[in-house]
Parts: structure tokens; sequence; C-alpha cells
């Protein structure tokens, strides 16, 4: 018995030291801390409804971290994620009607895929462009497109759809923790996949896996291609959020997405990290809002926190490196 108890201990321990030395643990300690000094001042957040809500606004920036996550771990940079967003949103609902809403979200999702994931993925790999200045032009095209189909806000989004993103699904499950469910679902099933390995073997040592008989040019344009489905999943949850095209609507997620890589311990020279650290970055991001908000603090607050944050993660990171 004393030994199966020693044995236990040691698991214990052993699982203990994993956690800490995850890149993704400091993001989930600042996470834990977050969130206890949001239940100090909204004594109702951890309610159905309060959830919900949260929700219906963490799940958009929670499926582009996972995206600009996935793209990072690659060795590439996407910055036309925002830009992506605002296209989707301005041209589905100059698109929509009452009839034709499936076949106009199915374009969205095939135009977003062929344009940010496709098209980016091929001029960074394929012809060798630096991903920060591909994807700032791509961001470029992108909003300028979505400026020229919808100037100000407007367009058609069909009652029931933005109203789905406020319900419960078999009034059990909120419709946006659904979509967020599916999505990491989605990212789960991949994660097993051989040619996920190669995305962290890919941007770890480009050169290595190349000789190493990896394909880099095709991992790095699957890397673009998956990370622009998850985009798309969040474009579609910005649209029924807002329930309106606007040329601005993807510009917070583009900051915000790298801001919630960075808190969760991916490293931005790539082949580090973990997907689960960007999710807890934007989680962090998410409640520090909520946090400034409900403590009637400027938007001068909120720059400085997010930027503390970020500062606090990386210290945190920084420790098991002294022990």
């Amino acid at each position: 018995m004393k030994q199966e108890a020693v044995i236990k201990k040691e698991s214990f321990k052993n699982i203990l030291s994993k956690a800490y030395r995850d890149p993704s643990f400091p993001s989930f300690v600042v996470l834990v801390i977050l969130i206890i000094i949001n239940s100090s001042i909204q004594p109702n957040f951890f309610s159905y409804s309060i959830t919900k809500s949260n929700f219906m606004s963490f799940t958009p920036l929670i499926l582009v971290s996972i995206a600009q996550s996935i793209v990072i771990i690659s060795g590439s940079l996407d910055f036309s994620l925002g830009a992506s967003i605002s296209l989707f949103t301005c041209s589905t609902a100059y698109l929509m009607t009452d009839n034709n809403v499936v076949i106009v979200i199915l374009l969205g999702f095939f135009l977003l895929l062929v344009t940010n994931g496709l098209l980016n993925g091929v001029m960074i790999s394929r012809f060798g462009l630096q991903p920060l200045i591909t994807t700032y032009a791509t961001s470029a095209i992108f909003l300028g497109l979505a400026m020229f189909i919808m100037p100000v806000a407007g367009g058609y989004v069909p009652k029931y759809v933005y109203k789905f993103y406020r319900s419960d699904v078999l009034k059990i499950i909120p419709a946006p923790i659904l979509i967020l469910i599916i999505g990491i679902v989605i990212w789960l099933i991949i994660s097993r996949t051989v040619a996920y390995r190669y995305i962290y073997a890919v941007g770890g040592n480009k050169e290595g896996a190349y000789a190493s008989g990896i394909r880099v040019v095709n991992v790095r344009i699957f890397a673009h291609l998956i990370a622009s489905f998850f985009v798309a999943l969040a474009a579609f949850c910005v649209l029924m959020i807002s329930a309106t095209g606007e040329w601005r609507s993807g510009t917070p997620y583009l900051i915000n997405s790298v801001a919630a890589v960075i808190i969760g311990g991916v490293s931005l020279t790539g082949g580090k990290g973990n997907v689960l650290g960007g999710i807890f970055g934007a989680l962090v991001i998410g409640v520090l809002n909520n946090i400034i908000f409900f403590s009637g603090g400027s938007s001068f607050y909120h720059i400085f926190s997010k930027g503390m944050i970020i500062f606090l993660s990386l210290s945190i990171a920084f420790m098991p490196r002294l022990f």
C-alpha cells in the first residue's frame, strides 16, 4: 500500500512538473487570477446568463487565436485575419436574402479559405515572400474590398440567423459555446494527424524538416488553410453578433489575436507553444475587458493592463529556467 501511495505521489509530482513547464501554464495562472478578480467585482459572474453573454463575445477571439496560433507555430504570421473577417461580414451581408442564407454563408467560407488561406499560403511558401509583408499587403486588399462592397455599415442578415447566436441549442447549450466546442473538436482531430506534427517540425527548423523529407511548402499552405477555417467560423460569429456588414468589424481581432498568442506562450519564432495557450490568452483578454468595464476604467487602462498582462505572462514563463 505504501509503495502504491509513493507511486501515486510521484506521478502527481510529474504531472505538476509537466504542467508547470508547459508553455501555456503562465497564461492559465493569469486567467485564474483574473477570473477571481472578475468574480469579486461581478458577483453573478458564474451565472448561466453571464456565462452565455461572455462567450458571445469571447468565442470569435478564441477562434481567431486558434488560427493565429497554428500559423505562428508553423513559422509564419498572418496580419490579414482581421481584414478577412471584415470582408466576410460585408460580402455576406451584401448578398444575403431570406432565401439564400446557406449558399451565401458557404460561399463566404469558401471565399475566405481561398483568399486568406490559399493565397497567403502560396505567396509565403511557394514564392518565399516574408509573412509580415505579404499578409499586411493582403490585409490592405481585403479591407479595401470590404470598404468597396459596404462603405457604410448595412446590408441584410435574416432575423433567425443572428437570433440563433443568442439562443440555446436544444435548450441546453448556448449557441456560441456549441460553435466553440465544434471548433475545438475539429482542432483536436487535426492535432492528432501527422500533418499537424509536421507544422511543428517546419516551424521549429525549416531546413531540418526539408532535409527529413517533409514538404515544407505544402505544410505551410496547410497551416494557413486550417487557420482560415477557424477565421471563417469566427467571422460567422461576428456577423451574427453585429447582424450587419461593417468594414471595421474584424479590425480588433488582429492585434488581440497576436496578444493572445503571446500571452499563451506561443513563440513568435515558430515551432514552440500550443493552441491551448492561444485559447487561454484569448480568455485572459476577454476577462480583462470585463474587469475594466465593470470597474469603470478608461481605454488607457485597457491598453496599459494588456501590456502588463503580457509582461506578467512572459515573466511567469521565464521562472522555470531559474530552477
